[in-house]
């Protein structure tokens, strides 16, 4: 499935590849905004009070212990609307596409393999500001995600099968997590998925006023420090996304 979904009726040009590019240089000090007639700074909050809707994971399963794979849930619901605004509140509009993934189930001795397609396994949603050049329509990256259901299933299942990339362990909500640039992966008892930021300076767009943003509170200029801007996004929006997707899986 390769349709575009939008959250409300625009026509959404849905961009980017899985991993941050950002056309700004150097590694200098972030500033305070002073923003002169731009655009107003986007606004991140990286501690939102917001619980969202449940994601049932209620489903029929498999002989493998797997979910049956075509009632997985959707890879977009991880990062719908409600969830995406409540840490980039800025946010008027929302693009989702979602792509089916496929997953091999190796049998041992007669039967073969069986390959099973999961049909929104993986979902690329984009975001859109009500700024020029920032809307969806302009076909520029301001901040994407791309999230995967890896695993889904039985908890017995997912202890064998849902295992994590290499990396430092840590908890997120009742999720164990690794993180490695721009990418976020969790498990929990009986899912395991991956989150993936792909956010650019927005200067490049038509804002000489920089790349402003709001993060808690603080007014911040990205456009001289590119490492800032990354680990600003991995960490005020990237980890809250996957928490609050987390939080809707157990709820």
């Amino acid at each position: 499935m390769n349709s575009l979904r939008r959250s409300r009726a625009f026509t959404a040009a849905a961009a980017g590849a899985a991993l941050v590019s950002l056309s700004a240089c150097g590694g200098g000090q972030s500033t305070s905004a002073d923003n002169s007639g731009g655009a107003e700074p986007i606004e991140v909050v990286s501690q939102p009070d917001h619980k969202g809707k449940p994601i049932d994971l209620d489903l029929p399963t498999h002989s493998s212990g797997a979910f049956e794979f075509d009632r997985w849930p959707s890879a977009c619901e991880l990062t719908n609307e409600e969830t995406v605004k409540a840490v980039l509140p800025g946010v008027v509009e929302i693009g989702q596409k979602p792509t089916p993934t496929t997953m091999k189930i190796i049998s041992i001795g007669e039967g073969g393999n069986e390959e099973n397609t999961i049909p929104e396994g993986m979902c690329l949603t984009s975001t859109g500001f009500d700024a020029e050049g920032l809307r969806l329509e302009d076909g520029n990256v301001v901040v994407n995600l791309t999230t995967r259901i890896l695993q889904a299933g039985e908890a017995d299942y997912i202890k064998e099968n849902g295992e994590l990339p290499q990396g430092e362990e840590f908890d997120l909500g009742e999720a164990t997590c690794v993180q490695a640039p721009q990418t976020i992966t969790c498990a929990l008892q009986n899912i395991v998925f991956e989150m993936n930021i792909d956010a650019r300076p927005y200067e490049q767009y038509g804002h000489p006023e920089g790349s402003l943003y709001k993060v808690d509170g603080k007014e911040i200029n990205y456009s001289s420090d590119t490492e800032g801007f990354m680990k600003m996004s991995e960490e005020k929006i990237l980890t809250p996304i996957a928490e609050i997707a987390a939080d809707r899986l157990t709820s």
